[in-house]
């Protein structure tokens, strides 16, 4: 299975200038942004990535594959290639590796990820970064733009856990909700979800949605939602959602707190 995300994303960019501006032909579009397969072991699977031009001069890119981990907050770091657990790099092939387009020339760089046959089921992770390469006056440019790959090897379980939720009142009396969150199976976990809360009459009071997070698995970290309501301190009753992408699990629950503030 391939969940492609098709929208034109600027991401991971990446910049190390020695200039104070960085130029027109470090312009360029990347399509996909992510690539999320499920792969069987002894399998083979991959994708095709299409690099625009998006500059007005000629210009040459590079691609390069390396490993990436979550930092505390959940961001994306890069990382060399093959200096993770979960890295691909061994097993990712993609071509061409190099080559120059015209203003608005558009390439299709392909990849493949052979699994071994003796692969435990597990999600490996990795990112081609495109960086076009030239020196202006003398000074060398970079800029990256990164596709995420994740490559679950079967069977395949996406499970999450939700905590205790906690709530109180900000100094503009709004709620703030903090939840718990944490993926406990063997792949990545995209979180979303929606909370309501009630006053004892059973009045909805305030309600919002939560937008995606991405916990690898075994990670866990704390979220934080607020509302926009201003509200009296007192008892309320929060109902709460949350649902992954690639599970049909979805997780309800409903809570009596206090917000005090």
């Amino acid at each position: 299975m391939k969940h492609r995300t098709r929208t034109l994303l600027l991401i991971f960019i990446i910049a190390a200038a020695l200039c104070a501006s960085w130029t027109a032909s470090g312009a360029m579009l990347v399509d996909p942004a992510r690539f999320i397969l499920e792969i069987e072991p002894g399998q083979r699977d991959g994708g095709a990535i299409t690099v625009t031009n998006a500059s007005s001069v000629p210009t040459r890119y590079l691609a390069i594959a390396q490993d990436w981990v979550h930092d505390s907050q959940g961001g994306l770091m890069p990382k060399p290639a093959n200096s993770t657990s979960a890295s691909i790099a061994k097993w990712i092939k993609f071509n061409p590796r190099e080559f120059t387009l015209p203003p608005n020339g558009r390439q299709v760089v392909r990849f493949s990820i052979s699994v071994p046959k003796n692969a435990v089921p597990e999600e490996r992770r990795g990112v081609i970064f495109f960086a076009p390469a030239f020196q202006s006056s003398g000074l060398a440019v970079k800029t990256q733009i990164g596709v995420v790959i994740y490559a679950a090897i079967k069977p395949i379980k996406r499970m999450f856990e939700v905590g205790l939720p906690k709530a109180s009142l900000n100094g503009a009396r709004q709620a703030v909700i903090t939840i718990d969150l944490a993926a406990i199976g063997n792949a990545h976990c995209r979180l979303t979800g929606q909370f309501r809360l009630s006053d004892p009459s059973g009045k909805v009071v305030e309600e919002g949605r939560i937008t995606e997070e991405v916990f690898l698995p075994g990670e866990r970290r704390t979220i934080a939602v607020s509302g926009n309501k201003a509200l009296a301190p007192g008892a309320y009753r929060l109902h709460l959602e949350m649902e992954s992408y690639g599970t049909t699990n979805v997780f309800r629950r409903d809570y009596e707190i206090q917000l005090q503030g």
